[in-house]
């Protein structure tokens, strides 16, 4: 039974992986027409509107003094190299595929946490680990004929990655900036980084669609506070199983927006990723709960 003070952090945090999926859909919808990179630098730069009012109710107007523009410069290019991999098999996969893929970062999070952090890595965590990789790859359909997918596996599963590099050196120098401050900066980077890439040149896009391209910039930054809220207030095994419902949203607007059904494998695949997450948030009695 979930604990009464923990109800509202959960829907907040429930919210936010619901904002992020919608942020992935609007990318595949207006990825057909558009250049990835004008439309990730969009993303990034409408983000920063729902970021700034956090960090600012957060920690002030001054809130960009004493920042290590170091760390936030390298967290912010790795946090970029992922969101365009990450993107970019939104593109070439069905929503079905991509999340139980990208759910390989927490696995791969607990691998690197080991060997860079000290982190023991007891019998629950190797099980999760192997059950988890395990339903990956029945997801991704490997034995397939489908290069596309393949490829698209490869890119989400690089962003996947990323996201863990980011996230272990957050934690490893979590000393130097706070949540709020690492995600507003590493979307400045990401901001400047695709600006640079299109070389300041920008495809005609229609106001229907360059509104729709700020509304998912909008969710983006929605999608981000309310995850970090749901990681700071939440215990880590709540949390950790909020995060799940990503898939369940994947599979329902996947098939609302694009008419992309779930394949035989996909549904083993992602029912074998559920299992490895209540393994590790159930039985891992290791990981503090605060």
């Amino acid at each position: 039974m979930l604990n009464k003070k923990f109800i509202l952090p959960s829907a907040i945090s429930f919210s936010g992986f619901l904002f992020l999926v919608s942020m992935d859909s609007v990318i595949k919808i207006l990825g057909e027409t558009y250049s990835v990179l004008q439309l990730l630098f969009l993303n990034a730069l409408f983000s920063l509107i729902p970021l700034f009012f956090f960090i600012y109710k957060k920690h002030g107007i001054h809130f960009y003094k004493n920042q290590n523009y170091t760390f936030q410069f390298i967290r912010g290019i790795v946090h970029t190299i992922g969101f365009l991999f990450v993107l970019k098999g939104v593109l070439l996969l069905p929503l079905s595929v991509v999340y139980p893929v990208l759910f390989t970062s927490p696995l791969m999070l607990l691998v690197m946490s080991h060997f860079f952090l000290s982190d023991n890595i007891n019998i629950v965590r190797v099980l999760a680990i192997l059950t988890g990789f395990l339903g990956v790859v029945i997801s991704a359909e490997p034995f397939g004929t489908n290069i596309v997918s393949i490829l698209g596996v490869v890119f989400v599963f690089l962003g996947a990655f990323c996201i863990a590099i980011t996230h272990l050196i957050t934690r490893k120098y979590n000393y130097l900036t706070s949540s709020y401050s690492a995600a507003f900066f590493s979307m400045i980077v990401s901001v400047f980084v695709f600006l640079f890439s299109i070389n300041f040149h920008f495809e005609y896009m229609t106001l229907s669609d360059l509104l729709l391209s700020i509304l998912g910039g909008v969710f983006a930054g929605l999608g981000i506070s309310a995850v970090i809220y749901g990681s700071r207030t939440l215990p880590s095994s709540v949390f950790g199983l909020t995060s799940y419902v990503q898939i369940i949203f994947g599979v329902l607007l996947g098939w609302i927006i694009f008419s992309q059904l779930p394949t035989f494998y996909n549904y083993i695949g992602i029912t074998i990723v559920i299992a490895a997450g209540f393994i590790l948030f159930y039985f891992d009695k290791s990981e503090n709960d605060n």
